[in-house]
């Protein structure tokens, strides 16, 4: 080899050494001091969950007592705990925020460590100051699910940052009988649902959850004259799944639903005469979070719980017991055919957190005039009126 040529590779070897001095000397050396500062933060909240030894949580009622266990089982092995964990699956949810919104407002203990719910719950407790931060929890989300990290501002969003952690979602769709329905004689938008030839044809929920969301796609005045056609046209008022077994019947021809429903009963008979479509006009995402209770008894182990719930490993828990969605981790095979079906009918999901517009929209409801809307909301909905 000649000397130009010793000269040129000695330089070469030169340049990579260097370059690797570099690049230890940049990203590895902040990536390594926040994995550092993220694992204290972790170690720190798993030894206090240790010795408070006890978790009084909500679990989904849909998540059932064997989903329950597992969650209990693999929440415990993740982070080498030993404590008494009591999930309640009684469901109830509005009802319980209710109630813990009265006990913050009147000093009471919280009766439960961690919630769970939709988006307006979390606020309405926040607003109560029964709703407790977690500090540090973009480090610690880092550290206990890094496949959420990655899109933390839809994990914990907005106004909600710090208090409400995603680990689910509820995408509306329109579940029917193809038996007594096709799927282009479905109505296409909410407002065709007030056609008096679908009367007596679809139930109601006793929630008008999803119906607040209507104000995100139509005027105020529009979308409430919407409802009351749709309340004079209603069979009955019915839960999501009570709903569901009345379109397997034959019953009803069609309701309005959570997406998730279509799945869990196909699991359980493939051959269920059941159909899933999507409206047109609005098709709308409520999130569902955990939050922490202000004043809570074991507030650390409810903060370790509230993060886990994000992760991809809860995640394929809350999916194989309860058939429940999260389109926004996109990672369960319901979640994922759900999201497959939206983008085949080019169907754009719209949710209270798309838009700093859409914040205020749903911020106003907690105003006095927005508490009286929502009031006349239900009575539409109820009495047609």
């Amino acid at each position: 080899m000649s000397a130009t040529t010793l000269a040129y590779v000695s330089v070469i070897r030169l340049f990579a050494a260097t370059l690797a001095i570099w690049t230890l000397m940049s990203v590895p050396r902040v990536s390594l001091a926040a994995s550092a500062e993220g694992q204290r933060l972790l170690q720190q909240l798993v030894e206090a969950a240790r010795k408070e030894g006890h978790l009084d949580f909500m679990v989904t009622s849909s998540t059932g007592e064997k989903g329950a266990r597992d969650l209990v089982s693999a929440f415990k092995r993740r982070f080498g705990l030993d404590i008494q964990m009591n999930p309640d699956l009684s469901g109830q949810e509005s009802q319980k925020f209710n109630r813990a919104v009265a006990e913050s407002k009147s000093g009471i203990p919280p009766t439960f460590d961690l919630m769970q719910g939709e988006a307006a719950n979390i606020l309405s407790l926040m607003d109560a100051k029964g709703a407790d931060k977690i500090d540090g929890w973009e480090t610690l989300l880092a550290e206990i699910a890094p496949e959420s990290h990655k899109i933390r501002d839809k994990i914990s969003p907005q106004i909600l940052a710090g208090h409400g952690f995603l680990w689910s979602t509820r995408t509306v769709a329109l579940i029917y009988n193809p038996k007594l329905i096709s799927e282009k004689d479905i109505p296409k938008t909410w407002k065709q649902m007030g056609d008096p030839k679908y009367k007596g044809s679809f139930s109601m929920p006793p929630w008008i959850s999803a119906l607040l969301m209507g104000t995100l796609k139509y005027g105020r005045d529009e979308w409430l004259e919407i409802v009351r056609a749709l309340g004079r046209n209603k069979g009955q008022v019915l839960t999501y799944d009570a709903g569901a077994q009345r379109v397997l019947l034959g019953d009803l021809k069609f309701i309005y639903g959570n997406a998730d429903i279509y799945f869990e009963q196909k699991s359980k008979d493939p051959n269920a005469p059941i159909g899933e479509t999507f409206f047109q006009d609005l098709t709308s995402m409520r999130q569902v979070l955990y939050v922490v209770r202000k004043g809570a008894k074991h507030p650390n182990a409810a903060k370790l719980f509230a993060l886990w719930a994000t992760s991809a490993e809860a995640n394929d828990i809350f999916e194989k017991h309860g058939y429940i969605e999260n389109v926004v981790l996109g990672r369960g095979p319901v979640s994922q055919k759900i999201i497959k079906a939206l983008k085949d009918k080019n169907i754009q999901v719209i949710s209270w957190f798309d838009s700093a517009e859409n914040v205020a929209k749903f911020r106003w409801f907690e105003s006095p005039e927005g508490k009286e809307y929502a009031r006349a909301i239900a009575r539409a909905q109820k009495e047609g009126r």
